[in-house]
């Protein structure tokens, strides 16, 4: 006659191992529960950092030969290929998002620079920046393409950043892959 399975689940060794395995544990009073629902969620606190992500960088080498329709992929060592072709093909969850459209150089660069110190604090993997294809821009050189450019290739914090795919700004926009700090 087979065994049955579900016959005596527990023998009286099993139940003496348990016992003995819990012996110095605590009951706790029927006041003393814990609930997850009571406690309001954690609200993240904006740290404001006295170094600016750049500080520390004598030299940052500027570039203005990018043109409004050119592609942008720049990766630093070490990042896996996969990571990469997730990023360009926009397959990445995207944390959160800036717009730089109307700004001028200065004010881009600010709000940009206030941007990745947030997202780094966050802990947030990937964002996306549109800065516009910059065809108003004069003799067609689109102003805060090139910054951005700069700035996120001069940037530790970030890993890789690629443009978007239509979808999400196409050449106009940048998905950014930032380091877990």
């Amino acid at each position: 006659m087979p065994e049955d399975k579900n016959k005596d689940l527990s023998s009286d060794e099993d139940s003496l191992l348990f016992r003995e395995s819990m012996r110095d544990v605590k009951v706790l009073a029927k006041n003393e529960r814990y609930s997850f629902e009571e406690k309001p969620k954690p609200k993240p606190i904006k740290k404001n950092l006295a170094v600016k992500l750049n500080a520390g960088h004598p030299f940052i080498q500027e570039t203005n030969i990018i043109q409004s329709n050119d592609v942008l992929f720049y990766t630093r060592n070490g990042v896996q290929h996969k990571t990469t072709k997730q990023l360009k093909r926009g397959r990445l969850i995207i944390d959160e998002k800036v717009d730089l459209h109307g700004l001028s150089k200065q004010e881009a660069h600010e709000l940009l620079l206030e941007f990745l110190v947030e997202q780094v604090s966050l802990r947030h993997r990937c964002i996306l920046i549109v800065h516009g294809k910059g065809t108003g821009s004069l003799n067609n050189r689109p102003v805060l393409k090139n910054l951005v450019y700069n700035l996120l290739k001069n940037e530790p914090s970030v890993l890789a950043f690629a443009s978007a795919q239509q979808r999400d700004g196409g050449t106009g926009a940048v998905y950014v892959l930032l380091k877990n700090i």
